[in-house]
């Protein structure tokens, strides 16, 4: 893979060329032809302790040197610190045969950044987004939490050692068919609970949890099949050391696999009973978990009183169990002003309206009933709580009428897998509420519900997008959506706060009487500065005589700058056989918009279509007024040949808006090159097996080259160190005569690299044709070792 292009890559040499055979590879497809917005890749640790800051690394799609960056919890910052990287290419190993059909992860610039999370954040997930001059990204996690932590050592050959629990481990499963390993023990015996974050911080992986003892034998093996995380609980002995390793569940791999592994020596709650307590009641809690009571790995209950505030608007606590083998996680019980009660017969049970009852689906899809004497023509709230207690469960809710008939049901109320629905009852009587599990989760107590039924209670809650783009002198509209509550019909007053700069709203928004959503028109002055904030909207209506304030999410608005060219290849449907190894031009035509002749820098899009193996290119200058020109493509040496692949390209400018500030626009590429690869110009091999070596020492390693008649440039050979062998090898580059076919290459390994096993190290031979790099690598696998 080369580390970059020759001099000569410089459009200006190369523009408006009529060589005939340049080919271009295109295909229709159906592409956005607006500004690509930013979006959010994943960061690196992913998070960070409370009270800490940390150096994070953030990959970007799509980036551009000019982000805004926007924590929804304005105490935490996260802060650019540096200049970013190119777009990175996903590194090898790579999938081939059948699986390289598949898809196709998104290329990243990477951004040094600085995480700082004072003290006094809670523990958990911290929203974010990012925005520049072509729009705002969606939402993306970061996670807190309240451990020590440590980062993992990509450079290590065997098992990581932790040190005390607990810990958390921020990793990365760079590569596909890496499997993270790390080792472990406890002074004491006694649950260990394992969690596995990345699901939720955005992260493609699933992951596969694995501890083994030192006889070999299997203590824990989960997978996360739902892509929801999974956490598990193990007894560990004292003294003894495990090692735990952990992939992804089809062995893929790539900057975007981070995650956040915690390791806590005690026990796990899964459940309580009931799962809130009354205001200002102490009361008996039954928690569920495994190792609670005896410190095994089994599923045991211990029972703990707990004191519910009697003042303030607190909806929740949060309680941790403290037992003889650790402090339990932390659980969160809801505080109502309801009757709070455990279900007490297995299936069936008698409850009051109102009030709430806490339950288990004795089996798996199973359900529960329960029965509610109701007078005709009053209005109750249902709600099946699974989710909203951190129970795994997908609850269904049906009520049935005196009679026996269904007439109520629902399956998930929006946003969420709980059910709820509101019934006025038609006749006096005793009803059957049904609540059934559709996830095949229930059968044990560890997964609990909560059934609660209150009177309507008039209230109002906001919803709107997450993110809004809005091109200066435009105007955009906004949808606001009021859900109503307890029959609240009244007019909803509206007040947008946080606008950027020049954008206006109309004055005396309201939601009329009644209605559920108001579209609003924001407008952006022409003369605007391009640039983003994070407002929010905040409803004031009268409810019981009294003004309320509800107050939406926030959403990430951003003025943006017109498109200034457009990317057209030259040609249509046309697949180009090219050489592995080599660089093939790529004609592009560039219509030039409002007026802009300035320079355009061409680069790979992000989001490829069926990119495959390492197809690459550098960054390429397009200079001022230039409408015509010839991109470079390489072409890897180990490309399949029976697979086409596709490249997109973005081109970037940097533009001045109206307030004189630089920003940088992007634009998509429309259509796609496309390639089909062919056999190599030149391959380069050895003639060794494994070696092994020793600080201090010298290797000599013979090499031999096959070249096609074509290519009768000189060639250079080179040693190429990864990121984590720098300083490990050294050798000097060798110049080659045209057609050289064999040489020798002496490689030093300096004193004071210490037992590295292992180390696969890359020889590179690099020639030209036409001007343009053609290259072949090979590896030799070299033992390192002290010497005796």
């Amino acid at each position: 893979m080369p580390t970059g292009f020759p001099p000569n890559m410089l459009v200006a040499q190369r523009l408006f060329s009529t060589v005939g055979f340049l080919l271009l590879l295109t295909q229709r497809v159906s592409i956005c032809h607006a500004q690509l917005a930013p979006e959010i890749g994943y960061v690196l640790p992913a998070g960070g302790r409370v009270g800490t800051t940390v150096d994070v690394v953030i990959g970007g799609y799509d980036w551009t040197p000019d982000m805004q960056v926007f924590v929804h919890d304005p105490r935490v910052k996260l802060e650019i610190t540096g200049q970013p990287t190119g777009v990175l290419i996903t590194e090898p190993p790579y999938w081939f045969g059948y699986k390289a059909r598949g898809y196709a992860w998104p290329l990243a610039r990477e951004f040094p950044a600085r995480l700082t999370i004072p003290a006094g954040v809670s523990p958990g997930l911290i929203r974010w987004q990012v925005a520049n001059a072509n729009g705002t990204s969606p939402v993306g996690q970061l996670h807190v939490g309240s451990t020590p932590e440590i980062a993992e050592d990509p450079r290590r050959k065997s098992p990581q050692l932790l040190p005390e629990l607990p810990i958390t481990v921020s990793g990365q499963v760079r590569r596909i068919e890496e499997i993270d390993r790390y080792r472990f023990g406890v002074p004491k015996s006694g649950p260990v609970t394992i969690e596995l974050t990345a699901r939720r911080i955005g992260s493609p992986l699933h992951g596969i949890i694995k501890v083994q003892d030192p006889a070999g034998r299997v203590v824990v093996d989960v997978a996360d099949t739902e892509g929801r995380d999974v956490t598990v609980t193990m007894r560990a002995e004292a003294g003894v050391i495990y090692d735990l390793s952990l992939n992804d569940l089809d062995f893929a791999g790539d900057r975007s696999y981070v995650y956040r592994l915690t390791l806590t020596a005690a026990p796990h709650v899964l459940a309580a009973y009931p799962a809130a307590g009354q205001r200002g009641q102490t009361r008996a809690v039954e928690f569920v978990g495994v190792g609670l009571a005896t410190g095994t790995d089994a599923l045991e209950t211990v029972t703990r009183d707990v004191t519910f505030p009697a003042t303030g608007d607190a909806k929740s606590i949060d309680v941790n169990v403290v037992t003889d083998w650790g402090t339990s996680n932390t659980v969160t019980l809801q505080v109502t002003d309801l009757a709070e009660a455990v279900e007490t017969a297995a299936g069936e049970s008698t409850m009051s309206a109102p009030g709430a009852v806490t339950g288990a689906i004795e089996t798996r899809f199973g359900s529960d009933q329960h029965l509610v004497t109701l007078t005709k023509g009053q209005t109750w709230e249902i709600a099946a709580q699974a989710k909203a207690i951190g129970s795994p469960l997908d609850l269904e809710l049906m009520v049935f009428g005196p009679d026996g008939k269904q007439i109520a049901t629902n399956d998930d109320i929006a946003g969420t897998t709980d059910a709820g629905l509101s019934l006025t009852a038609p006749a006096d009587g005793t009803y059957r509420i049904v609540v059934t599990d559709r996830s095949g989760k229930s059968g044990s107590r560890a997964a609990n519900y909560r059934l609660s039924m209150t009177a309507p209670c008039e209230d109002v809650e906001l919803s709107i997008p997450a993110q809004l783009n809005i091109h200066l002198g435009t105007v955009a509209k906004l949808a606001v959506k009021a859900t109503r509550k307890g029959g609240f019909k009244g007019p909803i007053p509206l007040t947008l706060t946080g606008l950027p700069t020049g954008v206006t709203v109309p004055e005396n928004l309201v939601i009329a009487e009644g209605k559920g959503d108001l579209t609003l028109d924001l407008t952006c002055a022409a003369d605007a500065p391009a640039a983003a904030s994070l407002c929010s909207i905040t409803a004031t209506p009268q409810i019981g005589g009294q003004a309320v304030t509800r107050q939406s999410t926030p959403i990430l608005i951003a003025t943006t700058l017109k498109p200034r060219f457009k990317l057209t290849p030259e040609g249509l449907d046309d697949v180009r056989k090219v050489h592995r190894g080599s660089t093939h031009l790529f004609p592009m035509l560039i219509e030039r918009l409002e007026g802009y002749t300035g320079p355009i820098t061409l680069e790979m899009t992000a989001k490829q279509q069926r990119h495959r193996q390492g197809l690459q290119s550098d960054e390429f200058l397009v200079p001022p007024d230039a409408k015509r020109v010839e991109y470079p493509i390489f072409v890897p040496e180990w490309m399949e040949t029976t697979k086409t692949s596709r490249m997109i390209l973005n081109g970037s400018a940097q533009i001045a808006d109206p307030q004189g500030n630089i920003r940088t626009v992007l634009q998509r590429q429309e259509l796609r090159f496309g390639i089909l690869p062919e056999g190599a110009l030149m391959k380069l091999t050895h003639g060794v097996g494994e070696l092994k070596s020793a600080p201090g020492s010298e290797l000599t390693i013979p090499l031999a080259l096959s070249l096609a008649p074509v290519l009768q440039a000189p060639i250079q050979i080179t040693i190429e160190p990864t990121e984590f062998q720098q300083g490990m090898f050294m050798a000097d580059p060798l110049s080659l005569a045209p057609g050289q076919k064999e040489t020798k290459i002496r490689v030093r390994i300096p004193e004071g690299v210490g037992h590295v096993g292992e180390q696969e190290l890359t020889f590179r031979a690099t020639s030209t044709k036409d001007g343009w790099p053609v290259v072949s690598e090979t590896t030799v696998l070299i033992d390192i070792r002290p010497k005796p």
